[in-house]
């Protein structure tokens, strides 16, 4: 799997999406994303089919990992190329922490914050929008328009972060990369 082949991403070739991959390549330290392909594509569409083409078309090019200081869920427990362990889909969240932070069965979380927020479609409503849920609250208090609009608002968000020191770059980057 290994980290994130910006090669893949040539296919974004209209906005919002390309400026976001060429961010995402400018601040490439400080996110750990996995190259994705159109197998784990396909399992998860396979999985639940009724998530924005959108996201399927992100999971050809990244199969999780790292963005920032969130959590994207995988479609594989480990990355023997780079010795790490990630959480899947099928993991988290698991039925008893759906029970307890109160999610419907229709949520479809690809990734959490170290505060434990989660991002999520709702495959039920099939609108293409992406939500956060606080866990606390146990309510929605944020959402996007698309998949492309979060990943937008997110790399965003920490460049912001970086900017104010509070994003640090990954030792792992900085090690693949001979900087560690």
């Amino acid at each position: 799997m290994a980290f994130l082949n910006y090669k893949m991403t040539q296919k974004y070739t209209s906005e919002p999406m390309k400026d976001t991959i060429r961010r995402l390549k400018d601040y490439d330290v400080y996110h750990c994303l996995l190259g994705g392909n159109k197998e784990r594509s396909g399992a998860v569409r396979m999985r639940i089919p009724d998530l924005p083409e959108g996201f399927y078309q992100w999971l050809e090019v990244c199969d999780g990992g790292k963005l920032f200081d969130i959590t994207m869920l995988t479609t594989v427990s480990y990355d023997p190329d780079l010795d790490l362990h990630f959480k899947t889909y099928d993991q988290f969240p698991s039925d008893i922490e759906r029970l307890d932070m109160k999610l419907h069965d229709d949520y479809f979380v690809f990734g959490y914050t170290v505060l434990t927020d989660l991002f999520f479609f709702d495959s039920g409503k099939k609108d293409g929008r992406v939500y956060q849920w606080c866990s606390d609250d146990k309510k929605v208090y944020a959402s996007w328009d698309s998949f492309e609009d979060w990943l937008a608002y997110q790399v965003d968000d920490a460049v912001l972060l970086i900017a104010d020191g509070t994003l640090e770059p990954m030792d792992i980057k900085l090690e693949a990369y001979g900087n560690g």
